[in-house]
């Protein structure tokens, strides 16, 4: 009998350290999360490495040494806690609050693992479990968690040392480590860096002279992310370059993404409708729009429109498409990019964008 209890309670062990520790899928924007070391299920509590999952949201995160304590921080918030704690200090402006744990921090292979909830509230993240998959799904609600802006400086300087040209690229890189998303923030990089040194090498230094005001040539790049869901993202990339005169030449260039292939979208892709009828629906859309707003457009706008030279772009807003043409195409400096907007309820589509940022 003795034999039997004992034999009862090594296996009642056992079975309690199964139920003890799980390991699960923790994804971002539908993407896992390539943790080093994998989050476990301990006692009905979710644990996760708290710098792997802080940083994909886009937080920094350190190591106080001395205080051994782990700090993230974004913007104005920031939380901190130390291994075997049970509380979680959030700090929010001048407000700091002590967030009491359920069960403790601990740490396992030289990481810090600590509750999931509690850690991501703080950062406005929505969380979804999804107990038939085993996984967890994070949904953030602040696209700088997703999208980070990445810098890029240039200057040439002349034979006596004064600058003459310069360049200041801001571009998007998605933060989901994915094929799809690699493949994405590639496209983008791509084509930024293409633009960059085309212009680069153009410039003669010795040839540039630096106006009276003394502003040297320039080029630029910000962008604009126009809609984002689970599953598409819109993006504009607006140059600017400055080589002296009145002013300088603006170019767009817009993209729209399948987040979970990596595939830039098309019209066609978008747009419930065969690719002439498109073409057809486009250039009337364009005429109608021309018509209703005569005094930004260029006498004669409708004419371009039908001719061999009209060229055109798009990108998506919520519940809208939005077609432009480069500038003095279809109007003059002042008006440059004149959006033509199609309310997405006038037209049968392939993918929801009806999402409001």
């Amino acid at each position: 009998m003795k034999k039997l209890l004992t034999l009862t309670c090594i296996c009642s062990m056992l079975f309690t350290s199964v139920i003890f520790a799980k390991e699960l899928t923790v994804m971002f924007h539908d993407a896992p999360i390539p943790y080093v070391q994998k989050p476990m299920i301990k006692n009905g509590t979710t644990f996760v490495p708290m710098k792997q999952t802080l940083e994909t949201l886009g937080v920094d995160v350190s190591w106080n040494a001395p205080t051994k304590t782990v700090i993230g921080k974004k913007g104005d918030t920031i939380v901190s806690t130390c291994p075997n704690s049970t509380t979680l200090i959030v700090t929010t402006g001048e407000k700091t609050q002590r967030i009491p744990l359920d069960v403790p921090t601990y740490i396992e292979n030289d990481t810090i693992f600590v509750p999931l909830r509690p850690l991501l509230q703080p950062f406005q993240a929505e969380i979804i479990w999804d107990s038939n998959t085993n996984a967890v799904q994070i949904k953030s609600k602040d696209n700088d968690s997703f999208v980070v802006k990445k810098t890029e400086q240039k200057t040439i300087k002349n034979k006596d040392g004064v600058t003459v040209w310069k360049a200041e690229i801001h571009y998007p890189e998605l933060q989901v480590e994915s094929e799809a998303i690699a493949k994405i923030n590639e496209v983008i990089a791509n084509d930024v860096f293409t633009s960059l040194s085309a212009t680069e090498n153009e410039v003669s230094a010795e040839n540039i002279v630096v106006s009276d005001s003394g502003v040297p040539y320039s080029f630029d790049c910000n962008y604009e992310i126009t809609y984002l869901d689970n599953n598409t993202i819109s993006i504009l990339l607006d140059y600017y370059e400055f080589t002296g005169g009145a002013h300088g030449m603006p170019f767009r260039q817009a993209y729209t993404f399948d987040l979970n292939t990596g595939t830039q979208l098309q019209l066609k892709d978008i747009m419930d409708m065969s690719e002439a009828n498109i073409v057809i629906f486009v250039k009337e859309a364009f005429k109608k729009n021309i018509e209703q707003n005569r005094d930004n457009y260029f006498a004669g706008a409708e004419e371009i429109v039908d001719s061999e030279y009209f060229v055109y772009d798009f990108y998506i807003q919520p519940n809208k498409i939005v077609f432009f043409t480069q500038t003095y195409l279809l109007e003059p400096y002042a008006n440059h990019y004149q959006p033509t907007i199609v309310d997405t309820q006038d037209i049968t589509l392939k993918i929801d964008i009806h999402k409001s940022l």
